[in-house]
């Protein structure tokens, strides 16, 4: 597995996670741990996501600077 993958699944267990709390908080909104876990959580998720972006480039097209820079990256089925 590369380092890209290995981002990419943090970035993706970690958005679940704030997914999965986000619902919690929808029946228990006074949760404070709840919420401060999400908090956690949120900060976690942007620093790894500015680490993939500064390592491979944008996550998404709307994160991209420019359009050409958003297809600079590998395509999905190029990175198998």
């Amino acid at each position: 597995m590369t380092d890209r993958d290995i981002l990419l699944k943090k970035l993706s267990s970690v958005a679940f996670a704030m997914f999965e709390i986000r619902l919690f908080l929808d029946t228990h909104p006074d949760a404070t741990e709840a919420i401060a876990k999400l908090d956690s959580l949120n900060d976690t998720y942007m620093q790894l996501r500015a680490k993939f972006e500064e390592k491979y480039g944008p996550l998404m097209s709307k994160n991209a600077k420019t359009p050409v820079e958003w297809i600079k990256g590998p395509w999905p089925w190029e990175v198998c």
